[in-house]
């Protein structure tokens, strides 16, 4: 490349032999504007591809201290699923009330995602 632009800048400078100038420039376009502004379209076509076939993403709500039925609901009108990990005997809590969580609230994922929760039970059941 920088032998085709030092044969152009000296042949401009003499000025003769215009075919070979224009033939020079000519080249010197292709491989410098033309050529790359190709690939970069190609590439930006190729990330825009592949970025729409991502499946779109929610961020997970905190359901912890809510009871099933609540968390339910608003997991499902944040396009997720419920689908109960654990359940535990915990003595203060009203039972059916959600402990914990898996994934955790805040986080980024696919929309559908199974979000786990763990739940207290009766501790006599």
């Amino acid at each position: 490349m920088r032998f085709i632009l030092g044969l152009l800048v000296g042949y401009c400078i003499r000025g003769k032999q215009r075919l070979l100038i224009g033939t020079l420039t000519a080249i010197a376009v292709g491989c410098f504007i033309v050529l790359p502004a190709i690939a970069l379209s190609l590439l930006a076509l190729d990330v825009r591809r592949e970025r729409l076939s991502r499946p779109p993403q929610t961020t997970v709500p905190v359901v912890d201290g809510l009871n099933y039925k609540t968390a339910q609901s608003k997991l499902r009108d944040a396009n997720l699923n419920i689908r109960i990990l654990a359940e535990r005997r915990e003595l203060p809590l009203e039972p059916g009330t959600i402990i914990a969580q898996t994934p955790q609230a805040g986080e980024r994922v696919d929309c559908g995602t199974v979000i786990g929760p763990e739940i207290s039970i009766n501790s006599w059941s």
